[in-house]
C-alpha cells in the first residue's frame, strides 16, 4: 500500500461496510478500496446471534461473507483501529501510529453494546451481547450457571430471556420502566409480552435497575466471579451470569473529535455527506429524524443498513439519485417478542401531535381484543402512519407498501 492515495477507504466491516465495499468494486473494478476495522470477524449476520445462543445456528454459519472475501474482491484490509479523522488532510490516523490518506471515505464503525457503572460490572459473569466475541464468552461460561439476571427491556433482552429459559436457566429481568421496549410497546402489548414471560417461569420485575454486582472468589481460577446483584430497592439476586442488554451507542468518540458534525449519531444529508468534504457515513452509527414526529434516534437495523451503504456508495462514485433519498418514515421491524409474532410500521405510540404549528390530531384504530393477540393501526386524518401488530402480523407488509406510497405527502 504504502503512501499512495487510496481511492476509497471505508471504517467498518459490519453489514454496511461490507456492502458499501461491495457496491464500490461492483462499478469500478479498478479502484483501490481498503477497509479497517478492530473486529477481527468478518461480517455476520447480527439477527442469527439470538439462534447461535440457542443453539439451533452452528457458528459457521453466521459469517455474511466468507474468510477470503476481501481477497476475492481485491479488497485490501487492515486490522487496526483508527483514533482520528484529519478531514483537511484527507487521513486517517491508527491506534498502531500510522497515517493512512484516502479520496473519499466511509464511516460505518457500527455502535458498540450500552453498559452500567455500577460496582462489580468487571466480574467474571458479567456480558454485554453484541459481539460474536460476547456470545462465545456467554455461551462458554452456561455449563457453570444455574440463575441469570438479564437487564433491559428491548428485544435482544427479550429474544436472550426466551432462549435461556427454554435451555433450563431461572432467569429474571429487571425492567427500568413499568413498560417493555417503552420506545415502541404501548402499555397493552407490553403487558402481553409479560404475561407471556411471566407464564413461562421468567421472574420480572418493573422499575428495579442493577445497583452493585457482588462476587465471590472461585477457588479453582482465582477470579472474582459473579454472586449476587443488589436492585435500586435493596433486593438480593443471586445468580451466576448477569447479561446487560440496556442499548447501544454509535462508535462515534473518534469522529467527534474530528470536528465532523454529530448529534446522538453522525448526520449526513440526502447523499449521505457528513459535514466534512469527501466524508459520508452509514449503517447504525446514522442518526435520523423522524418526520412526523421530530424525534430523533439510532435506528440500528439490517435492512436499512443496507440501503444506506448502498446509497453512500453511488454517492461516493458520483452516481446517486438524490430524487429518491432514503426515508426513515417506512422503517419495518418483524421479529418475536417472547414468542408472539410482532411487526411495527411507522409509528407505534400514541397520543401523538403533528411538531408544528399545524399540529394535526392523530388517532388509533385497535382491532377488537383477542387473547395473544394485539393490533392498531395509527392515523393522521384517514392516511395511516403506524402500525403495530403483537401474535399476528400478517397485513404489515400490505401497510407497509401503503405508507411508502404516500410518505412524500406527508412530509
Amino acid at each position: 500500500m504504502g503512501t499512495e492515495q487510496i481511492s476509497y477507504m471505508i471504517i467498518g466491516n459490519g453489514i454496511a461496510g461490507i456492502t458499501a465495499a461491495e457496491t464500490l468494486r461492483s462499478e469500478d473494478s479498478a479502484a483501490a478500496i481498503t477497509v479497517i476495522a478492530d473486529d477481527p470477524f468478518p461480517v455476520y449476520y447480527r439477527p442469527a446471534l439470538k439462534d447461535y445462543l440457542a443453539g439451533r445456528v452452528q457458528e459457521s454459519k453466521l459469517w455474511a461473507r466468507s474468510t477470503d472475501f476481501y481477497q476475492q474482491q481485491k479488497i485490501g484490509f487492515l486490522q487496526e483501529r483508527v483514533v482520528a479523522i484529519q478531514p483537511n488532510q484527507h487521513s486517517i490516523h491508527l491506534q498502531s501510529g500510522r497515517s493512512v490518506p484516502y479520496s473519499r471515505l466511509l464511516l460505518a464503525p457500527g455502535t458498540r453494546a450500552s453498559t452500567l457503572t455500577c460496582p462489580g460490572i468487571d466480574l467474571v459473569g458479567v456480558s454485554t451481547l453484541r459481539t460474536v466475541a460476547d456470545y462465545q464468552r456467554v455461551l462458554s461460561r452456561l455449563s457453570g450457571v444455574r440463575r441469570v439476571v438479564v437487564s433491559g427491556s428491548g428485544t435482544l433482552a427479550l429474544e436472550t430471556i426466551e432462549t435461556l429459559r427454554h435451555r433450563g436457566y431461572q432467569v429474571t429481568h429487571l425492567i427500568r420502566s413499568k413498560l417493555l421496549w417503552s420506545e415502541v410497546l404501548d402499555q397493552t402489548a407490553s403487558d402481553l409480552v409479560q404475561q407471556q414471560e411471566q407464564h413461562d417461569g421468567v421472574d420480572v420485575r418493573l422499575q428495579e435497575e442493577i445497583a452493585e454486582i457482588r462476587g465471590s472468589r472461585d477457588p479453582q481460577s482465582g477470579s472474582q466471579q459473579v454472586r449476587e446483584v443488589v436492585t435500586t430497592s435493596g433486593v438480593r439476586i443471586p445468580c451466576e451470569m448477569v447479561i446487560i442488554a440496556i442499548g447501544v451507542e454509535p462508535n462515534i468518540d473518534f469522529v467527534k473529535r474530528s470536528g465532523i458534525i454529530c448529534g446522538r449519531g453522525l448526520q449526513v444529508d440526502v447523499a449521505m455527506r457528513t459535514s466534512a468534504p469527501d466524508i459520508y457515513a452509514a449503517g447504525d452509527v446514522l442518526e435520523t429524524t423522524d418526520a412526523l414526529t421530530g424525534r430523533t434516534r439510532v435506528v440500528g437495523q439490517w435492512y436499512p443498513a443496507v440501503q444506506q451503504a448502498r446509497a453512500a456508495a453511488y454517492s461516493m462514485l458520483n452516481l446517486l439519485d438524490t430524487g429518491q433519498p432514503f426515508s426513515a418514515l417506512t422503517f419495518y421491524n418483524a421479529t418475536f417478542l417472547y414468542g408472539l409474532a410482532f411487526a411495527s410500521v411507522g409509528l407505534t405510540k400514541f397520543p401523538l401531535k403533528f411538531p408544528t404549528s399545524q399540529n394535526k390530531e392523530y388517532r388509533e384504530i385497535v382491532a377488537d381484543p383477542q387473547p395473544r393477540l394485539y393490533r392498531k393501526i395509527i392515523l393522521r386524518g384517514d392516511i395511516p402512519v403506524g402500525m403495530l401488530a403483537l401474535g399476528d402480523r400478517n397485513s404489515a407488509m400490505a401497510l407497509k407498501r401503503a405508507m411508502i406510497t404516500v410518505s412524500i405527502s406527508l412530509v
